[in-house]
């Protein structure tokens, strides 16, 4: 992914959660949906412009609690994020996402005020 994202200060136990749009993004917002709360629900709505293409912007979840998912729908392709939060925060949003896909923690760097920014690389199980 390119380009820069403003992560801002978060509240303790979220993470924001950023993917380019994609139909196999959706399946991982609607997963981190019903893994764990939306921390401002209605927020980071997912749309179509005129040429077809979903584009879905940055998400934040709250990740304290999780609650599990019964019905999945397969992950079409790799799906590279950016996620940003504090450490404990951002290992249990990936924790919860392991538990449906294959999750790789390709590295991270540190944004200040506690917090960091890592790049997970998506893909499905099997």
């Amino acid at each position: 992914m390119s380009g820069e994202i403003s992560v801002g200060s978060r509240q303790p136990g979220t993470v924001g959660v950023h993917m380019d749009g994609s139909t196999a993004a959706s399946v991982v917002y609607e997963t981190l949906a019903a893994i764990f709360t939306p921390a401002l629900p209605g927020t980071g709505a997912i749309v179509s412009p005129p040429d077809g293409r979903p584009v879905v912007s940055t998400r934040s979840f709250d990740v304290r609690t999780s609650r599990p998912v019964s019905t999945l729908v397969p992950l079409p392709e790799v799906v590279r994020a950016r996620v940003y939060g504090r450490p404990d925060d951002i290992q249990r949003l990936i924790r919860g996402l392991q538990m449906y896909f294959d999750v790789t923690d390709e590295g991270h760097r540190d944004v200040g005020s506690g917090e960091e920014e890592h790049e997970l690389r998506i893909g499905p199980n099997g």
